[in-house]
């Protein structure tokens, strides 16, 4: 379709030249041809929760609803699970905790696509999907063929991957292949520990451990179908022992080693945001979220340049109290 409305979480307002829905991946690899042979602009877009749309997306906006789930026994503790680039990615935690699979407790309730989830390396709660992946299947736009890229050559890392590096647009992924199962249910999270007492759960099992990160989640951070929000809008930094040294001669805060050097640590961006004073702090229809500042939101009306205006308002100045720049976590796209 032709100045199609793109729909996105943070509810900005996007057009984009032509849009198309594709649901089989033969399809998408023609479309993808054509445009090439052309060299037509390309934009794969998922479920538009994890970007910040300028008001117009130029060339051909392709979204991939490509569907999916196969689950086959590798072990008597392990499974092999292959979920397609567009399905919807708690209803695929869900659909495999519902059949007694552990492995993506930790990351229930988390907004998006499973073709989104390697690109983001999604993380939440003490685990992440690098964790995981077997391999991610693709077409290769260089190539023009479909690979399978073995979770090394993802060059997965936090909130990061091979994705969303300059070869962003050569990789378009259709679907994920997970080994689930096996691994010991992660608990050591304060919030999900809280809330696992609350629910009287003496034993953590993968199904509480889910139910407990809803409940937090739920509590903490908006419902994007009810307030635009594209969930956590910076990362948390990652800081060598002198920086960490140096912010913590102005404000005590907790970090973790983030390698193995000993020599990186990461730390609490909403904890920054937050002793900067701008938890709650809103500016028109922007605010940074009460019950979680590393979350703006669009209380409806924001433009993107709004929205950008006051990220960098408050990255600026976290950056001039505490010495530490915060990344963005979505990805920017389109043009004004």
């Amino acid at each position: 379709m032709k100045g199609q409305f793109v729909g996105n979480s943070l509810r900005l307002p996007c057009v984009a030249d032509e849009l198309r829905i594709v649901r089989d991946a033969d399809e998408l690899a023609e479309r993808l041809v054509e445009a090439d042979a052309c060299a037509r602009p390309v934009t794969l877009l998922g479920g538009g929760t994890n970007v910040v749309l300028r008001p117009r997306l130029g060339g051909l906006v392709l979204q991939p609803l490509l569907r999916g789930l196969t689950v086959q026994r590798v072990d008597v503790r392990r499974w092999h699970v292959v979920a397609g680039a567009g399905e919807t990615w708690h209803e695929v935690v869900r659909a495999t905790l519902g059949l007694g699979i552990s492995g993506l407790e930790n990351l229930a309730l988390i907004p998006g696509t499973v073709g989104a989830a390697p690109v983001q390396n999604i993380g939440a709660y003490g685990r992440e999907l690098a964790e995981v992946i077997d391999y991610v299947e693709v077409f290769d736009r260089k190539r023009q063929s479909f690979r399978r890229l073995g979770v090394e050559e993802c060059r997965f890392r936090y909130r990061h991957s091979r994705f969303k590096d300059d070869e962003s647009v050569r990789y378009v992924i259709v679907r994920i292949a997970m080994l689930l199962g096996g691994r010991p249910v992660v608990t050591d999270y304060p919030d999900v520990e809280r809330e696992l007492v609350r629910m009287g759960k003496a034993v953590a099992t993968a199904d509480a451990t889910a139910e407990a990160v809803v409940r937090v989640r739920r509590r903490k951070l908006p419902d994007p179908r009810h307030v635009g929000n594209v969930g956590s809008f910076f990362k948390n930094p990652v800081l060598t022992s002198r920086q960490l040294d140096d912010v913590r001669s102005r404000l005590s805060i907790d970090a973790h080693p983030a390698g193995d050097d000993g020599e990186q640590f990461k730390v609490s961006a909403a904890r920054l945001i937050d002793s900067a004073g701008w938890k709650g702090v809103r500016r028109g229809a922007v605010q940074a979220w009460p019950r979680q500042p590393l979350v703006l939101v669009n209380h409806g009306g924001a433009s993107c340049d709004e929205v950008l205006d006051f990220a960098k308002r408050l990255r600026d100045d976290v950056a001039r109290k505490y010495g530490v720049r915060l990344a963005l976590e979505p990805t920017v796209l389109g043009t004004p």
